[in-house]
């Protein structure tokens, strides 16, 4: 009877979006609620304290992803502020003690498979272990923090880009997010060399930028004709701006709003972005990467905090309410409601047929920005 259930599930997620059906979500509250009570499902699901990877509707619940729960910690602990549930933060804590179970002894971090460190997946580790630690003060979780920041250091090229354990064995721009864990280590620490790390990796993105504020290299591959997904456009510009922010480095804010300034004209009334776009700001591909909508309306919204552009604001809302729509409330399957997508149609070509935990992470981090801007 459960595999006929979830064969259910899946022939109606499949119809809903070739029928292009929605929900009318317009609760923020109620969002977040559902949305934060799946995270902590994917926890429970999972046969450790980490989270995991998602719900995928073929194979079920995956193993747990040590990169993503790195920085749902994060998330967890935000929500547990506005709540007032704690239990929350001690979710985030378990996952956090976790993350330091398996964390190698040089400082690094496995990939979703545990078969090989890598340099992205442990700097969003490192966001974990910083806010961990900012949270109680408990000493293994400043220790944990900096033996993945002098790791990454270490494997760091002197140009400021990493290509050892690097995916792909490339240089990548939206390895900025990994400059921006630094950054955040500093913050903890005061030391320099976290700094410069950060520093020499951003100047080295702003450099593969071009006029209309396109980054070259904000892909998971080379290849020239390959359009980056919106996540990982995202991904770069985010590093970007909050490194330049933490800096204090105009040129660094400039060339992310450059950026933003390219993606915001193509904004459709809808707020669903197209999922991959080129160095013409091109779309790409008949579907939506959620994920990457929900990582770009968040840096709308921190332009807005910087700037007061209303068009800033106007354009996070805009993917925020297409994204409310796409949130899983359809049918009462506990497995993926108050989940979001990879995809949309869910078919599409960015973590097809599957909750991926991160979409649903960075969905709640918007919606909390947005709650906190328009209160």
């Amino acid at each position: 009877m459960s595999k006929l259930y979830e064969i259910s599930t899946f022939l109606q997620i499949v119809l809903y979006d070739f029928l292009r059906k929605s929900h009318s979500e317009k609760s923020l509250d109620s969002a977040l609620h559902d949305a934060v009570a799946w995270l902590c499902r994917a926890q429970d699901s999972s046969p450790d304290d980490g989270v995991s990877e998602g719900y995928h509707l073929k194979h079920g619940w995956l193993p747990s992803y040590p990169e993503t729960t790195g920085y749902i910690i994060e998330t967890l602990c935000d929500y547990s502020e506005l709540s007032g549930d704690k239990s929350l933060k001690d979710r985030a804590l378990r996952m956090t003690d976790w993350l330091v179970m398996v964390q190698s002894e040089d400082g690094s971090i496995p990939d979703s498979y545990f078969k090989k460190k890598m340099v992205f997946d442990t700097g969003q580790v490192l966001f974990g272990f910083v806010r961990a630690f900012e949270e109680t003060g408990k000493s293994r979780y400043r220790e944990a923090a900096l033996r993945a920041g002098k790791w990454l250091i270490d494997v760091q090229e002197p140009n400021g880009t990493w290509l050892k354990f690097a995916v792909g064995g490339i240089p990548h721009a939206y390895y900025a997010r990994v400059a921006w864990s630094l950054a955040r280590l500093h913050h903890l620490t005061g030391d320099d060399y976290y700094k410069e790390s950060c520093r020499k990796n951003i100047e080295w993105v702003l450099s593969q930028q071009r006029k209309n504020g396109w980054f070259d290299h904000a892909s998971f591959t080379r290849e020239k004709h390959v359009r980056p997904y919106t996540h990982t456009i995202a991904y770069t510009i985010r590093g970007v701006l909050e490194s330049g922010m933490y800096l204090r480095r105009v040129d660094f804010i400039d060339a992310a709003r450059k950026a933003m300034d390219g993606l915001l004209g193509v904004v459709p009334d809808s707020g669903g972005l197209y999922g991959s776009y080129d160095k013409n700001w091109q779309r790409g591909g008949r579907f939506s990467c959620l994920t990457g909508n929900a990582q770009l309306a968040i840096i709308f919204f921190k332009l807005y905090q910087l700037t007061d552009n209303e068009q800033y604001l106007a354009a996070g809302r805009k993917i925020n309410n297409y994204l409310l729509s796409k949130q899983e409330k359809r049918i009462s399957n506990k497995n993926i409601f108050g989940a979001i997508a990879g995809s949309c149609p869910i078919w599409g070509e960015y973590i097809h047929f599957m909750y991926p935990n991160w979409a649903t992470k960075f969905f709640i981090d918007s919606l909390l920005l947005e709650k906190e801007l328009t209160a």
